[in-house]
C-alpha cells in the first residue's frame, strides 16, 4: 500500500486534504465493532510490532482508540496481499477507552520511532495481540510480564511494570505504533492530537492550522518535495513564471511598447533590400528566353533603366540606414528595460529575504540563497537583455518571410517550408529532455556555491587544522558533479545542432529544384527565385537561432522558477493587520505554557511558565541545549511559539507591531557580528541618527573607547568583514556599545562576557550593572559566577524550568544548579593544575 500522510478525517482539517483511506477490510472490522464515521484520528504506520515492514493503523474516536494490524507478510517483510476473494486477516491489537489515556509520547530509536501511550489502569476491553493474531490477554487484561515475545521474535509490545511504591494505574506504558524515522513526525503529531482528544474530545485546532510542516509530498505528482522548499520543481509552470516576469514591465509599459514597435519597423525594413533586388533583376535587368536557355540582356541601355537602377540602389541604402538607426534605438531601450526590471526583481527579492523568518535560513545554506540572488537574477538579466530581444526579432522575421513567400508562390513556399515541421518536432523533443538536465545543472551550481561560501567563511578553521587539501578535495568533488551535469547538457546539444543543421540545409536544394522548374516553365520570374533564395537564409537563420535559444530560454525559465519560489515563500513570522502599536513598553514579560521546537516534532521547550517583572534581572542557567538561547529567540520573536503564549506588558507579542517590539529589545549575542564598515557605523547600527557624542559615550560605557582611539583612524577604522580586524574581546565590547546606544527597555545578554579576559570582564560587568538599572534583563552565562547578582536564576533542564531562585537559595537546594556549580569548580581546578 502506498505511503500515506497522517490525516485528520474531520471537516476542520481542511489543510490536510490527503485523507488516509483505510483498507476495506479494516473498515469492515471497525464497522463490526461499532466504529463507523465517528473516527476523528486515523494514522498509518509502516512497521509492524516486530519492526518488520507492514501495515498498522491507529483509529481514535472521542470515546476510544484502537490499534489494528493487517497480518501476514511476504518474503520481504511487507504485508502480503490475500488471495482474490479472501479478506485480509485484520487483528485488533489494542482497544482502550479514551478516559484511561494518561499521556502519549513518541520516542526516537535507531532507524525507527515509536508511539507510546501511558494508561491509567488495565482496560477491561483491552486485547493485546502479537503480529500474527495470538491473544496474550487473559480475560481482556494486559499481561503481567514486562515484554511479550513470539517465537524468539522481538517483543511486540513493551509494557513497563509499575514500581512497588507507585500506583499501578499510572505506570502502565504500551507501545501502540512503530514506524520508520521518515514518518516519525506523523507519530508525534498523532500523540499530541491523542492527548487533546482525551482532554477535550476534539483534535488540536492549532496543530491543524500548522499542518504545513508535515506535507512533504507533492499532491500533484506524488514526488517528495525538496528539503528546503514547499514548491515542487517538477510541477511549476515555467511559462507562467516567464509571464510573471513580464509583469514587471508594467511600470515601463510605454517604453516596452516602443521597443516592440521598433522591432517591427526594424524587421520590416530588413526585407526591403531583398524585395528591391528582386525587382532590380526583373525590371532593370532584362531577362529573355532563348530556346531552352536563359539569356540576361542589359541592352539597350535606356535612360529609364539607369534612373531606375540608381533609385533602387538609393532606396536599398536608405532602408539599411533607417534599419540601423531603429536598431540602435531599440537596443538602447531594451538595455534600459532589462536593467530596470532586473533591478526591481533583485530589490524585491532582497527585501523579501529580509522579511523571511529565521526558520527559512535554518533550512538553507547561505551559498544556495546567494546563488539565487546573484546567479539566477543574473541569468534573468541576460535573458531580458539578449534572449527576449532575439526571440522577438526571430519570430517577426519568420512571420515576414512566410508572408512574402506565399504572396509570390504558395506552391514553392510549401516546398521550402517542408523541413520546418521536423525542426519544430525535434526542437520540442530536445527541449523537454533539456529541462531536466538544466535543473540538475542549476542544483549542482547552488551546491557548489554553498560549498565555496562555507569553506571561505571558515578559512581560519581550515588553516588552523591544516585541512586545505581536504577542502580542495571536497570542492573538486562538487565541481566534478557540476562538470558532469554540464557535460550531459553539452553532449545532448552536440548531437542535436548538427542534425538540425542538416535538416535545415535541405531547404536550399529544394528551393533550387522546384523553383528552377517553375522558372524554366515560365511560371516564376528569375527575380522571384532570387528572392526565395535570399529569404531562405532569412527563414532558417531565425529558426536555427530560436533553437539555439532553447538552452538560453530553458536556463532563464529555471532561474525564474527559483527566484519566484523564494518570493512566494510566506514568512512564518507574520504581523497581523490589526497589530498593536507599542512604541514604549514597561518591561513585564510572561511565558505562559510555552512549548516550542525548531523541528516541531522535537520540542526544545516544554510547557514553560515564567513571569518577569519590569526591571528584574533574570539569569538563565542550564546545560548546553537546555533551551536558554531558544527562550531568548522567542522573546525577540525570531520564532513563534508552537503552543502557549509569550506576553510583554500583558499583550501577546504576536499582537504587537514587530518593529515596535524589537525597538524595545537590545541584544548582545554570544558571537558578536560586525558589518564591514567603520566602528562608528557599527555602534550606531541600531540608531542611525546618533551623534558622535552619543556613540562615544556608549563606547566609554562598554570600555571600548580607549582601544578605539588607539587606532590611527579612531572611530573611522574599518573593521573588515565580520570584524576580522579586531580581537574577539574588542568585537564584543563594540557589540555591547551598540546595545547601550540602542537604549532598550528589555536587555538580552547572551554570553556577553564570553570573549573577554578577566580584567576586561570586570570592567564590562561594572558597565552592565549601570546599564541594567531600570531595565528588564535576561542574561545567559556559562560562567555561573557572573550571574551571582541576578535577582533570580532560572535553571532550565531538558526544556523545562527545573529550579528558580537566588544564587544562595539554589545552592541550598543541592539540585541541578548546585551540581552545575560544583562541576564548573572542578573543571576550573583541572585547568589550574594543567596550566
Amino acid at each position: 500500500m502506498p505511503t500515506q500522510n497522517l490525516s485528520l478525517d474531520t471537516p476542520a482539517a481542511a489543510l490536510l486534504e490527503e485523507s488516509i483511506q483505510l483498507p476495506d477490510a479494516v473498515n469492515q472490522k471497525l464497522s463490526a465493532i461499532g466504529v463507523n464515521g465517528d473516527a476523528l484520528l486515523k494514522v498509518q504506520a509502516d512497521l509492524d510490532a516486530a519492526g518488520r515492514w507492514g501495515e498498522r493503523y491507529l483509529v481514535a474516536t472521542p470515546e476510544r482508540f484502537l490499534v489494528l494490524s493487517v497480518n501476514g507478510h511476504d518474503q520481504n517483510g511487507k504485508a502480503a496481499t490475500p488471495p482474490k476473494g479472501q479478506a485480509s486477516d485484520i487483528s485488533i491489537d489494542l482497544d482502550v477507552p479514551m478516559q484511561e489515556v494518561v499521556a502519549a509520547e513518541t520516542k526516537s530509536l535507531v532507524g525507527a520511532a515509536t508511539l507510546e501511550v501511558r494508561l491509567r489502569k488495565p482496560s477491561p476491553n483491552g486485547i493485546v495481540q502479537d503480529g500474527v493474531g495470538s491473544d496474550h490477554g487473559v480475560n481482556g487484561t494486559l499481561p503481567d510480564s514486562k515484554t511479550i515475545e513470539v517465537d524468539g521474535q522481538p517483543p511486540t509490545h513493551k509494557v513497563v511494570e509499575p514500581r512497588p511504591e507507585t500506583k499501578v494505574e499510572t505506570e502502565r506504558v504500551v507501545e501502540v505504533l512503530r514506524s520508520s524515522q521518515a514518518r516519525s513526525k506523523e507519530l508525534t503529531l498523532a500523540a499530541r492530537h491523542l492527548e487533546h482528544l482525551r482532554e477535550h474530545g476534539s483534535l488540536a485546532t492549532e496543530l491543524q492550522q500548522d499542518a504545513k510542516w508535515q506535507r512533504r509530498i507533492c499532491p500533484t505528482c506524488g514526488k517528495p518535495l525538496p528539503l528546503d522548499s514547499e514548491v515542487c520543481p517538477f510541477c511549476v509552470n515555467k511559462w507562467q513564471a516567464l509571464r510573471r516576469l513580464m509583469n514587471y514591465l508594467g511600470p515601463y509599459k510605454w517604453m516596452a511598447i516602443g521597443s516592440g514597435v521598433c522591432s517591427i519597423i526594424s524587421t520590416s525594413l530588413s526585407f526591403v533590400p531583398q524585395i528591391l533586388f528582386a525587382r532590380l533583376v526583373d525590371n532593370v535587368f532584362q531577362v529573355s528566353r532563348n530556346s531552352n536557355r536563359l539569356a540576361i540582356s542589359i541592352t539597350p541601355a535606356s535612360p529609364e533603366r539607369y534612373r531606375a537602377l540608381g533609385l533602387i540602389v538609393i532606396a536599398i541604402v536608405l532602408a539599411s540606414f533607417m534599419s540601423t538607426v531603429v536598431d540602435i534605438i531599440r537596443g538602447r531601450t531594451a538595455a534600459f528595460l532589462g536593467a530596470r526590471v532586473l533591478h526591481d526583481v533583485r530589490a524585491q527579492l532582497y527585501s523579501h529575504l529580509q522579511r523571511l523568518s529565521l526558520a527559512f535560513y535554518d533550512k538553507r545554506e547561505v551559498g544556495a540563497v546567494m546563488s539565487r540572488v546573484q546567479n539566477d537574477v543574473g541569468m534573468l538579466q541576460n535573458f531580458l537583455l539578449d534572449g527576449a530581444e532575439n526571440i522577438i526579432i526571430s519570430t517577426l522575421t519568420i512571420v515576414g518571410v512566410v508572408v512574402i513567400m506565399f504572396s509570390r508562390s504558395w506552391l514553392l513556399a510549401l516546398a521550402v517550408l517542408a523541413p520546418v515541421p521536423f525542426v519544430v518536432f525535434g526542437t520540442n523533443t530536445y527541449w523537454r529532455g533539456l529541462m531536466k538536465l538544466w535543473r540538475r545543472v542549476w542544483h549542482q551550481n547552488s551546491v557548489l556555491g554553498a560549498r565555496l561560501a562555507d569553506s571561505l567563511s571558515g578559512v581560519r578553521v581550515v588553516r588552523a587544522f591544516a585541512q586545505e587539501e581536504r577542502e580542495v578535495g571536497r570542492f573538486l568533488t562538487k565541481s566534478s558533479e557540476l562538470r558532469d551535469a554540464t557535460m550531459r547538457v553539452e553532449r545532448k546539444a552536440a548531437a542535436f545542432y548538427p542534425t538540425l543543421g542538416f535538416i535545415m540545409g535541405l531547404g536550399g536544394p529544394i528551393t533550387w529544384y522546384f523553383g528552377g522548374r517553375q522558372v524554366l516553365g515560365n511560371t516564376l520570374t528569375l527575380g522571384a527565385l532570387t528572392l526565395f533564395t535570399g529569404l531562405l537564409a532569412r527563414l532558417y537563420g531565425p529558426v536555427q537561432q530560436l533553437t539555439r535559444l532553447v538552452n538560453f530560454l530553458t536556463r532563464a525559465m529555471t532561474a525564474a522558477e527559483r527566484v519566484f519560489e523564494i518570493l512566494d515563500t510566506t514568512p512564518e513570522i507574520q504581523e497581523r493587520a490589526d497589530a498593536i502599536a507599542m512604541p514604549q513598553v514597561g518591561g513585564r514579560v510572561e511565558f505562559r505554557h510555552v512549548t516550542f521546537g525548531y523541528d516541531k516534532h522535537r520540542p526544545v521547550l516544554n510547557d514553560v511558565n515564567l513571569e518577569v517583572e519590569p526591571g528584574e534581572m533574570i539569569g538563565l542557567v542550564g546545560h548546553s541545549g537546555a533551551g536558554k538561547s531558544t527562550l531568548i529567540n522567542l522573546l525577540m520573536r525570531f520564532y513563534d511559539v508552537d503552543e502557549g503564549s509569550l506576553l510583554v506588558d500583558g499583550v501577546d507579542i504576536r499582537e504587537i507591531k514587530r518593529d515596535d517590539l524589537r525597538h524595545q529589545i537590545g541584544v548582545v549575542l554570544q558571537e558578536p557580528y560586525l558589518f564591514h564598515g567603520s566602528i562608528f557605523s557599527n555602534i550606531a547600527y541600531g540608531k542611525l541618527d546618533a551623534t558622535p557624542g552619543e556613540v562615544m559615550r556608549a563606547a566609554q560605557a562598554a570600555y571600548a573607547h580607549d582601544f578605539i582611539v588607539s587606532f590611527p583612524d579612531g572611530y573611522d577604522t574599518v573593521v573588515g568583514e565580520r570584524g576580522t580586524r579586531l580581537s574577539g574581546g574588542e568585537r564584543q565590547r563594540i557589540s555591547i556599545a551598540r546595545a547601550i546606544l540602542h537604549d532598550p527597555r528589555i536587555l538580552i545578554l547572551d554570553e556577553a562576557t564570553a570573549s573577554v579576559d578577566t580584567e576586561t570582564e570586570q570592567q564590562i560587568q561594572q558597565a552592565l550593572r549601570n546599564l541594567i538599572k531600570g531595565r528588564t534583563t535576561f542574561a545567559i552565562a556559562h560562567r555561573l559566577s557572573t550571574l551571582r547578582n541576578a535577582d533570580r536564576l532560572i535553571v532550565l533542564d531538558h526544556g523545562k524550568i527545573a529550579e528558580q531562585g537566588t544564587h544562595d537559595q539554589l545552592m541550598a537546594l543541592h539540585g541541578v544548579f548546585y551540581k552545575l556549580v560544583n562541576a564548573q569548580k572542578a573543571m576550573n581546578e583541572v585547568y589550574a593544575v594543567g596550566g
